[in-house]
């Protein structure tokens, strides 16, 4: 049981040091993308980035013992605290009190 329990403690951390790679990767693939944004013809690559380091920010949290439901919690908290306290993005878009409706929503 004790060895059953190591290799899949040791699965576990393989699997939270590819993710971190992935997200890292991502990123700066984001970053590429947007410092050559006028040459860019489609959006998409943008939206695939974005989406892909949400998604893998998810299953880290879930790899770290996070539920999905509780990450949407604490970033509609913390949506909502940075709406309340006048983050520079609330005050001059609204970003934060949407993102607080858009994951209630859910």
């Amino acid at each position: 049981m004790i060895k059953e329990k190591s290799f899949s403690v040791s699965k576990n951390l393989q699997a939270v040091d590819m993710i971190k790679a992935e997200i890292l990767s991502e990123v700066s693939h984001l970053y590429q993308t947007m410092a050559d944004y006028d040459e860019t013809e489609s959006y998409d690559s943008v939206e695939n980035s974005i989406a892909t380091i949400i998604a893998m920010d998810y299953i880290l949290a879930r790899r770290l013992g996070l539920s999905f439901s509780a990450v949407d919690e604490k970033i509609r908290d913390l949506a909502e605290m940075a709406a309340e306290n006048g983050h520079e993005l609330e005050k001059s878009f609204g970003d934060m009190s949407e993102l607080s409706r858009h994951i209630k929503k859910r």
